[in-house]
């Protein structure tokens, strides 16, 4: 199949949006520094792809307002290396059948503030897929709510945190709110120095809610004496017709591993390193996209 070469549409001095597809109508202004941004998927035989673009001149204040029309399929992608404070708020409307995955692999410089929020309103038939990757920062907070608004709706996210010294807080809500909508979460952190990363995820059911599926687990690497890890799965469940499941557990590297590692000649740090990649790497079949697969895989191996 044929694929349009790539443009660049400049919005700021300080940020662009790179697009593949004659498909999608954006619309922006600046108000108060403050970019304000509107884009509009439409049905395309080629699925549209945006990759966000920054140069990092000044501090990032973005809302963006994302719809998908019945079958669309639309995904963004943000690869940067921020080194100032960033905000994005983000709402997205999915339609009938659309598919909107949203890719995160973000590296923070140690002394900034950045904070990601995302509100999600799903309809039939529609996929969200949520995929981050992130350093930390000085304090981060992702939040997440999950509208699983109508019928055979699917959200499946991951969340990758490798923290060093910094504060980190992510909150994700998924709310199923119609009938046979399926979602499935897993989060991962490993913490070093006098990190602080927290999860706090939350699946709510409402009670005319039948035939749902929700999947949810949660684990922690504590490197250090001084990292802290704390992981809180809430299940509100009101319709006895369902598959739910959760889990949540946090602790430091098995020593016999790390010893089995030392006796084959491994430097206690390479040991280190090779059990963070295997413990981070266990849902990362999840991503479908064998590209951005490769993406999540080299974060890990790069970062950890």
């Amino acid at each position: 199949m044929k694929t349009l070469k790539p443009s660049i549409m400049e919005l700021t001095d300080n940020f662009s949006i790179e697009t593949n597809s004659k498909d999608l109508s954006i619309s922006h202004e600046i108000i108060n520094d403050e970019l304000k941004l509107k884009i509009t998927s439409n049905y395309s035989q080629i699925p549209s792809r945006i990759k966000l673009l920054s140069s990092n001149r000044s501090n990032l204040k973005i809302f963006a307002d994302i719809y998908l029309n019945e079958n669309a399929t639309l995904e963004i992608i943000d690869e940067n290396d921020y080194i100032i404070d960033t905000s994005f708020i983000l709402k997205s409307f999915l339609g009938s059948r659309s598919v909107l995955e949203l890719y995160r692999f973000n590296k923070f410089q140690s002394d900034t503030n950045n904070s990601f929020v995302h509100n999600c309103n799903m309809s039939n038939g529609s996929i969200f897929k949520d995929f981050n990757f992130t350093n930390g920062s000085e304090f981060t907070n992702n939040e997440t709510k999950i509208n699983l608004n109508e019928e055979n709706a699917k959200y499946v996210g991951s969340g990758v945190v490798m923290s060093n010294s910094s504060k980190c807080e992510n909150n994700l809500e998924i709310r199923h709110l119609s009938k046979s909508a399926v979602s499935d979460c897993s989060f991962k952190a490993v913490t070093r120095g006098s990190s602080n990363v927290s999860f706090k995820g939350k699946v709510f059911v409402d009670e005319n809610c039948s035939n749902t599926q929700s999947n949810q687990i949660s684990k922690g690497l504590l490197i250090d004496e001084e990292s802290k890890i704390n992981l809180t799965p809430i299940l509100e469940i009101n319709n006895d017709d369902v598959v739910c499941s959760h889990g949540a557990a946090s602790g430091k590297a098995d020593e016999e591993v790390l010893f089995y590692l030392a006796s084959r000649g491994i430097s206690k740090s390479e040991a280190e390193r090779i059990y963070i990649q295997g413990f981070l790497s266990e849902f990362i079949e999840k991503i479908e996209d064998a590209e951005m697969q490769a993406k999540g895989q080299n974060f890990i191996n790069e970062n950890c």
